[in-house]
Formats: structure tokens, C-alpha cells, sequence
């Protein structure tokens, strides 16, 4: 049994801010390896539990043994290790770090060392990813409610985005949100040249 590599669409999410760009590369597990691999760590290391109660100082190391199998069972019972991993804190755009090797689920939380928030790296369809980038509505979300910014398509982490020229917010650029974005964009023009033209009135 081989591990397979996959490449999903992932996204960062943090509540009241739009989806963050992400990109990730893993190994999958087959899940008959990781239930014998967790199986195995709580044999071993609860196995030898009570006799090591017998090694002085006596009282750490069944406690250690149990701690250690227990950790070893979570980690091999993961889906995914990480082979790379590109992301963008929804809150602040600071770079995020997943280091390579690491045992994860998706969805999987993140800290970001800049803001202190927890966003979540998780898979995301098409449809999904239009259904939380739109507002009531209709329009592309911003990061700022009142922005009034364009729309450009941009590329980061090799995949194309919406990027607002303004508060910065991105959305994946679906055939959907390309649509949504052209329309808010052609609107913004036209309130431009009205209000251009009211001052020429006045």
C-alpha cells in the first residue's frame, strides 16, 4: 500500500473575513496502514506500561509510555502528511507556516504568529467557494463593508484570484465570481462619471 499525493483546493478561513489563498501538496495515508500503525504504538507503548513502573524512578515512565502511545496513535490515525504547503492569513496577510512532514486532517487548524488568530485550512469546491464569496446581495465580499474598490485578477501561488484594489480582499476566480466582479466594477465606473459629473454641475 503506497501513499497517493494530492494537490486539493484549499482556502483559509477565518469568520467575518473573506477566504484566504492557499496551497498544499500531501502524501494520503491508506487508511488500512494508519489504523495497524495506531494500533500497534498503543500496543507497544501500553504494553510496557506496568513494567516500567519497575525502572526508578518508578512513577514517570508509565505515565510517559502512555502519553507517548496515545501521541503516536493521533498522529499515524491522520489522513495526510504535508509535502509543501503556501498560505495567506485571511486576517493580515501574513504568510502562514505548515512544515513539511507534519500529520494533518482536513479541515486543520493554523496559528498565525502576527495576529494571533486560528484560521482553518480547509478543501473547498467551486460552488462553496461562490456561496461564502458573495453577500446577501450578490456582490463580492470586501474585507471593509463600506470599500468601494475594483476588481483585478491577479496570481498568487500559481492559481488566479480576484483581488480588490482597495482592502486587499481575494476570492478564487471562478467563471461565476469573474462575472460578479466585472458588474461591480462596470457599476463603480458609472457612480465615478455621475459624481464627476455633479461636480462639473455644480
Amino acid at each position: 500500500m503506497r501513499s497517493s499525493f494530492q494537490a486539493p483546493p484549499v482556502h483559509l478561513i477565518l469568520r467575518a473575513y473573506p477566504p484566504a489563498p492557499a496551497r498544499v501538496g500531501l502524501w494520503r495515508r491508506p487508511l488500512p496502514f494508519r489504523m495497524a500503525a495506531a494500533a500497534l504504538s498503543l500496543m507497544v507503548f501500553w504494553g510496557i506500561a506496568p513494567w516500567s513502573f519497575w525502572v526508578p524512578p518508578h512513577y514517570p515512565w508509565p505515565v510517559l509510555s502512555f502519553g507517548v502511545g496515545a501521541y503516536l496513535a493521533v498522529w499515524f490515525s491522520r489522513s495526510y502528511r504535508v509535502r509543501w504547503f503556501a498560505g495567506q492569513c485571511p486576517r493580515c496577510a501574513h504568510p502562514l507556516e505548515l512544515p513539511r512532514g507534519a500529520a494533518i486532517n482536513l479541515p486543520h487548524a493554523l496559528t498565525c504568529f502576527h495576529c494571533h488568530f486560528e484560521p482553518r485550512l480547509e478543501a473547498f469546491t467551486e460552488a462553496e467557494e461562490e456561496r461564502i464569496s458573495v453577500d446577501e446581495g450578490h456582490n463580492l465580499r470586501h474585507i471593509r463593508s463600506e470599500c468601494t474598490g475594483n476588481w483585478a485578477e491577479v496570481a498568487l501561488f500559481r492559481q488566479p484570484y480576484l483581488a480588490c484594489s482597495t482592502c486587499g480582499a481575494r476570492h478564487h476566480a471562478t467563471p461565476n465570481l469573474r462575472q460578479a466582479a466585472a458588474e461591480e466594477n462596470e457599476t463603480g465606473r458609472l457612480l465615478e462619471e455621475l459624481a464627476d459629473e455633479g461636480r462639473y454641475l455644480c
